[in-house]
C-alpha cells in the first residue's frame, strides 16, 4: 500500500540546470552508478548521453547525496500541459513531457541509483523538487515497472496511475540455442505458423538471420527498416518521419554499436530481406525495439514471428537471460512469451481538488488519449 514517509536524515537533493562542462564529471558518476543499479538500458549512459545530445543539453539535473556521495541522479524537464478545463504545470523525469522529443519511448525509467535504494531516492527528489517547485502540479516518472507506483511520497502530493499495459518476455533457456527446443515451448498454432513459413520461405532458398557487422552496415538497414516502418505506420505514427526520433537513433547507433549493445538484425530468403530487428543488448538483457517487415500477400507467411523465434534462438545461444518485447498489447507478443508484468507511468500530483477528481472519474488511457500524448507506434 502507498504509504507517505519522511526522506532519510542522510540523505539530501540538490538541482540545476545542466551546464556542459559539467559533463566529464557528470559522466563518471552516472557510470558508477549504472554499475550497482537496476541495469536498465533506458538510464544507461549510452542511451541518456544520445538522449541529451538530441536536447542540445538543454535539461535539468537533480543530484542525491547520502553525506558526500552521490547516490542518485536524474534528469527532468518542466512544461505546462494543456489539458481539459486547465493548464497542468509538469515536470518529466528524464522526458521532456513533448511528444516529438519523447517519441523515442524509453521503458523502464527511473532515478538512477543502487538497486535497493529506489524508494529512499525517489522520496528525497520528490520532496526535493516539491519544495523548490511549489507551482508545479505533477511529477511524472515512466514507463517503469508498476513499484514505481508505491513510492513513498511527500503529504503534498498523491501518486496517480496515468497509462498503463502489459509488458512481454521470455525467459531464455540456453537450450533455446536449439531453435526446435524453443518452439516447442510455445503453442501448437505459432509453433506450426513458425514452421510453416520456415518451410515454405525455405523452398526459395536459404533462410538466415544476418546480424550488421558495422555501425555503418546498422545504419544502412535501419533505413530499411524505416522504409518499411513508415508503410505500416504512415504519418507522425511512425518515429522515422520525426527528426527528433531520427537523430536520437542516427547518434546511439554511431556512439554504441562497437560496444555490442546494439544490434541491427535482418531476416533473409537468397539475401533478399523479409524483416528487420533493432534490439538492444544490455548485460545479457535484450529488449527489442522496433521492426520494418516486408508484409507478404500470402498470409500464410509470418516473417515477424519467424524473425523474432531465429532471434530468441540466436541471443539464448549468446547467453542471453531475457528477451523483452516491452510494452504494448500484441498477438504476437504474447504467443512468443512465457512472461508478462504491467507498466505504468505514475504522475505524483498534488493535492488539489481537480486531481483528486480526476482520480476518481478518469481512467489512466482516456487521460492520456484525450491530451494526445505518450504514441508508442514502434513495432
Amino acid at each position: 500500500m502507498h504509504k507517505n514517509a519522511q526522506p532519510m536524515t542522510s540523505l539530501s537533493a540538490t538541482s540545476a540546470p545542466l551546464k556542459k562542462e559539467q559533463l566529464p564529471e557528470l559522466l563518471a558518476q552516472w557510470t558508477k552508478l549504472e554499475k550497482i543499479s537496476s541495469k536498465s538500458f533506458f538510464t544507461s549512459w549510452k542511451w541518456i548521453g544520445s538522449w541529451l545530445k538530441m536536447l542540445d543539453y538543454k535539461t535539468n539535473v537533480v543530484t542525491v547525496f547520502d553525506h558526500d556521495e552521490v547516490v542518485g541522479l536524474a534528469f527532468f524537464n518542466i512544461l505546462n500541459a494543456n489539458r481539459p478545463f486547465h493548464v497542468s504545470a509538469q515536470l518529466w523525469f528524464n522526458r521532456t513531457g513533448e511528444d516529438a522529443k519523447d517519441q523515442i519511448w524509453p521503458e523502464y525509467n527511473d532515478i538512477l541509483c543502487a538497486r535497493g535504494r529506489e524508494w529512499a531516492i525517489r522520496a528525497v527528489v520528490l520532496q526535493h523538487l516539491a519544495d523548490k517547485y511549489p507551482q508545479l502540479d505533477e511529477f511524472i516518472l515512466g514507463v517503469s515497472r508498476d513499484e514505481i507506483f508505491e513510492t513513498p511520497t511527500p503529504r503534498t502530493l498523491f501518486p496517480r496511475i496515468i497509462w498503463e499495459t502489459q509488458s512481454y518476455a521470455s525467459l531464455l533457456s540456453d537450450t533455446f540455442s536449439d531453435l526446435d527446443v524453443y518452439l516447442s515451448t510455445l503453442s501448437r498454432n505459432t509453433r506450426h505458423q513458425i514452421r510453416r513459413t520456415l518451410k515454405l520461405l525455405g523452398q526459395r532458398g536459404e533462410v538466415k538471420l544476418v546480424k550488421a557487422q558495422t555501425s555503418d552496415d546498422a545504419l544502412e538497414m535501419l533505413e530499411c527498416a524505416a522504409q518499411l516502418h513508415r508503410q505500416r505506420w504512415p504519418g507522425l505514427k511512425s518515429g522515422f518521419n520525426n527528426p527528433y526520433f531520427q537523430r536520437f537513433h542516427h547518434e546511439l547507433i554511431k556512439r554504441n554499436y562497437s560496444s555490442g549493445c546494439i544490434d541491427l538484425l535482418c531476416l533473409q530468403v537468397n539475401e533478399s530481406p523479409l524483416c528487420y530487428l533493432y534490439n538492444f543488448n544490455y548485460d545479457g538483457y535484450v529488449y527489442f525495439y522496433l521492426s520494418g517487415i516486408e508484409y507478404e500477400q500470402d498470409n500464410r507467411l509470418k516473417p515477424g514471428l519467424l524473425a523474432h523465434a531465429m532471434a530468441i534462438s540466436h541471443y539464448a545461444s549468446k547467453g542471453c537471460h531475457t528477451y523483452d518485447f516491452m510494452g504494448g498489447q500484441g498477438q504476437y507478443k504474447a504467443s512468443l512469451s512465457n512472461h508478462q508484468e504491467p507498466l505504468i507511468i505514475t504522475s505524483f500530483q498534488k493535492k488539489q481538488p481537480l486531481f483528486i477528481l480526476k482520480h476518481w472519474l478518469d481512467n489512466a488511457k482516456s487521460y492520456l488519449t484525450s491530451s494526445g500524448n505518450l504514441l508508442n507506434d514502434r513495432e
